[in-house]
């Protein structure tokens, strides 16, 4: 049979969305070539500060969530405040993995993940190139780049467009960006203090320093603390930090503490999607696919989880395991995140910047109920926290369960002795979850599952509970013993758990598992199509 050499992965920019891509496909075996514009990595302010922790577990699976969480500041309480009175505190389990939010300036997390992509043999980053003009036919794409040393044509298999809001490659391809730009601006200052406030999300409703506005203080490592207010239209930062009002500005919110600046800078939020995510070889993913206003930190957060959505499965079309159809899912599935966090978000909108009279004297009045009314304090939207999407209605996700679709519930477990965590296995391919009071029980599914042949690769974990024994289980099968009440959620049968951590199907007959894992990869009809053996 003929070995065709396959062309790499081609990922235009070098943001925490296009090194995450290229890391999770050097995972799968996918070489890259991550194309930034920029000479090197550029510090700009802490532009998102917030990685929640599901994603985590994405930073997890390319070996760098560990070095972020620790250097980050773990929260769990989100205090919302009326006039400077608290009237709520929105607490966050934090559950086995890690914390539900960890605050640290996306600079940092860009800093630790190219550390990775640098020492990652199959990712080649490349800065100092811009890509200038993109072509494509039915087997390859072409980026003309241009760089230092003058213009070049690279030829990818696909390629991934991660260059942020303000993305080349959407003009280059011509897809529409839809939404709207808002009018009002925001003042996004970090500065280095220590101040006597919990290391918590802090959020103010027409606070006495800055009335009738919002603000929002989040805490960052090292004592930087990010203050973003909502401006007046009138409101000139410059002017304010040459005759000394931006002082008067931070001190109205600090007190007399020491401080010093490290990043100010202002923002228009968008609420915005472009009409198609994937056109044809080329698919586009975070800020360049998506624009969304800072409220539940969705932004860097969704971007990361359509990296994670793609990266699989381009894995598989490249291995001919999967057809080019499959990437079709990636539009269907992330366009569906991408339109319920505009949801989300333009509700949370339209509750911070009332866009008529009536709506602001209903704001008006309910916030003064809030005060002292505990019915009316649930109604003050400050930001639904970022969560990740729960894919009900894609092709690839069966049904008749809540938690199909959703990202696999986490647990504590026991593995050959090591105590670690459920979702610790999962992430390398597909992974079928074998929960069963015995061995012999998970071991009767798993033959029934290998009675035919499987036209995808995936490994087996059998979950036990303390003490169960263990005999009759192929040496192929992964041993795990559950630990905490956590494993409830799953019941007993078997589950198939995505590339991306969310589950596709379950049943309790192993038999129905091959069909399952074809469907979850979107292998369609009866037999594979026939293809040459591609290296990734």
């Amino acid at each position: 049979m003929t070995t065709l050499m396959r062309p790499p992965v081609g990922i235009v920019g070098a943001g925490p969305v296009g090194l995450v891509a290229a890391l999770r496909l050097a995972g799968l075996g996918v070489p890259t070539v991550v194309l930034e514009a920029d000479p090197e990595l550029v510090k700009q302010g802490s532009k998102a500060c917030l990685i929640q922790g599901d994603v985590l577990e994405v930073l997890d699976k390319v070996g760098c969530a560990e070095t972020i969480a620790d250097e980050g500041v773990t929260w769990t309480v989100a205090r919302t405040y009326v006039r400077n009175r608290e009237i709520r505190a929105a607490e966050y389990p934090r559950g086995p993995g890690f914390g539900p939010f960890v605050n640290i300036s996306q600079h940092r997390i860009e800093q630790v993940l190219a550390a990775a992509a640098e020492a990652e043999p199959l990712c080649d980053v490349r800065w100092g190139h811009r890509v200038t003009g993109v072509s494509q036919d039915a087997g390859s794409v072409t980026a003309r780049v241009s760089t230092a040393l003058g213009e070049e044509d690279l030829v990818f298999s696909h390629l991934v467009a991660c260059d942020g809001v303000r993305s080349g490659l959407r003009e280059l391809m011509g897809v529409e960006w839809t939404g709207y730009t808002h009018r009002d601006r925001f003042l996004i200052t970090d500065i280095r203090a220590r101040l006597p406030l919990a290391k918590e999300r802090h959020f103010h409703y027409d606070p006495v320093f800055n009335p009738g506005r919002q603000l929002v203080m989040h805490p960052q490592p090292d004592d930087v603390w990010r203050i973003d207010w909502q401006l007046p239209p009138d409101a000139d930062i410059e002017a304010e930090r040459a005759d000394g009002r931006f002082d008067q500005r931070v001190r109205a919110v600090i007190g007399d503490v020491p401080y010093e600046v490290d990043w100010v800078s202002t923002y228009r939020f968008h609420q915005r999607v472009v009409d198609r995510l994937r056109v044809g070889r080329v698919l586009f993913a975070g800020d360049a696919a998506h624009a969304l206003p800072p409220y539940g930190s969705r932004g860097m957060n969704s971007g990361i989880q359509d990296a994670d959505n793609l990266a699989w499965k381009i894995a598989l079309v490249r291995a001919g395991t999967a057809g080019e159809e499959l990437l079709e899912t990636y539009h269907g599935e992330r366009y569906a995140a991408a339109e319920e966090n505009l949801r989300v978000t333009e509700a949370t909108i339209r509750f911070m910047v009332p866009p008529n009279r009536i709506r602001r004297w209903t704001r008006a009045v309910l916030l003064t109920l809030s005060r002292s009314l505990g019915l009316a304090r649930k109604h003050v939207n400050s930001g639904r926290m970022a969560e990740p999407f729960t894919y009900t209605g894609s092709p690839l996700v069966e049904t008749g369960h809540p938690l199909l679709g959703a990202f696999a519930p986490d647990c504590r477990v026991v593995v050959e002795g090591v105590p670690t965590r459920l979702r610790t296995l999962l992430g390398g391919g597909f992974v079928g979850l074998v929960f069963a009071s015995t061995g012999q029980g998970a071991a009767a599914v798993a033959e029934a599952a290998w009675a035919r042949p499987w036209d995808v690769p995936a490994r087996l974990v059998a979950v036990l509970p303390p003490g169960a024994p263990v005999d009759g289980l192929s040496p192929e099968i992964t041993v795990a013993t559950a630990v905490d009440d956590a494993v409830d959620a799953y019941g007993t049968g078997w589950w198939l758990v995505r590339p991306d951590g969310h589950l596709a199907a379950r049943d309790r007959s192993g038999e129905s598992f091959p069909s399952a894992l074809r469907a979850a990869a979107g292998i369609v009809g009866s037999e594979l199509v026939d293809r040459v053996a591609e290296p990734s």
